[in-house]
């Protein structure tokens, strides 16, 4: 019998790297509108994730950044988080 085999799921088997910018690009695209709408400063816990985030791009893990920008995303699309 035949397997039937995802391409999306191959191609993140296939190529890691590839697959974890793919996944910081779309968490970045998630959380880009959510600090730009916030008036005001940051609080700590944003400013502080934010730079993990920047300092794990920078460190060449996107696996990592992609990791803490889906959960601060999460975390800012909370409805207690706007208030």
């Amino acid at each position: 019998m035949a397997q039937v085999i995802e391409l999306a799921d191959y191609r993140r088997r296939r190529n890691p790297l590839l697959a974890a910018m793919q996944r910081l690009e779309r968490a970045v695209s998630r959380l880009d509108p959510l600090v730009r709408d916030r008036t005001g400063r940051l609080g700590p816990v944003v400013e502080r994730e934010l730079a993990h985030i920047a300092r794990s791009v920078s460190a060449g893990s996107p696996q990592d950044a992609a990791e803490r920008a889906e959960r601060l995303a999460d975390l800012l699309e909370h409805p207690a988080a706007s208030g």
